[in-house]
């Protein structure tokens, strides 16, 4: 009798977070700043030896697995109709160039930071800037969390700044000419 099992339409590649952790000890001038022991423990961590991390389990209370990416039994199909290698390896191999910016939130206080990567050119603002702040943006819609894409559109219209603009985008004071 022939298997009944019905093949599957979709492979999908998912990730979940695993953070690996060390604890270095930095000898610095006691009035030295946050921001130069925190320089020198990155300078030094990125020379320890694998054995020197610790990888922690995956956190379900904290994490949720997310989709790195799709392919159709359909499209791995028509890859293999014109010759192409096409396989569940190609869904691995699509997915070289993708990149994990970041934000580092303490939930107990409510602050947040960006933890920028080497590959994130910070320098020029480009497509890829604007389309994380964007992403961002409306994912904090979507949970309802804010209206700031809104707000963003109304400073862009040249609307007066408020107090609470200056928390949110810390923007550069205008400088309006004096009368």
């Amino acid at each position: 009798m022939k298997d009944q099992r019905k093949q599957p339409s979709h492979f999908v590649q998912v990730a979940r977070l695993r953070i690996e952790t060390t604890i270095i000890g930095i000898d610095a001038d006691h009035d030295a700043d946050d921001a130069g022991v925190e320089r020198e423990a990155i300078e030094t961590a990125s020379s320890l030896a694998e054995a020197d991390w610790k990888l922690l389990p995956f956190d379900r209370g904290a994490y949720e697995p997310h989709v790195q990416a799709i392919i159709s039994q359909e499209e791995i199909t028509e890859m293999a109709e014109i010759g192409s290698k096409a396989s569940i390896k190609s869904l691995v191999d699509a997915n070289q160039d993708t990149r994990y910016l970041l934000l580092k939130a303490d939930c107990a206080t409510g602050e947040a930071t960006v933890v920028l990567q080497p590959w994130f050119n910070v320098e020029e603002p480009n497509l890829l800037t604007s389309d994380l702040c964007k992403a961002w943006l409306m994912a904090l819609e979507d949970l309802g969390l804010t209206h700031m894409s809104d707000r963003l559109d109304d400073l862009a219209a040249g609307a007066p700044r408020t107090p609470s603009d200056r928390i949110l985008f810390a923007p550069k004071a205008s400088r309006q000419p004096k009368k």
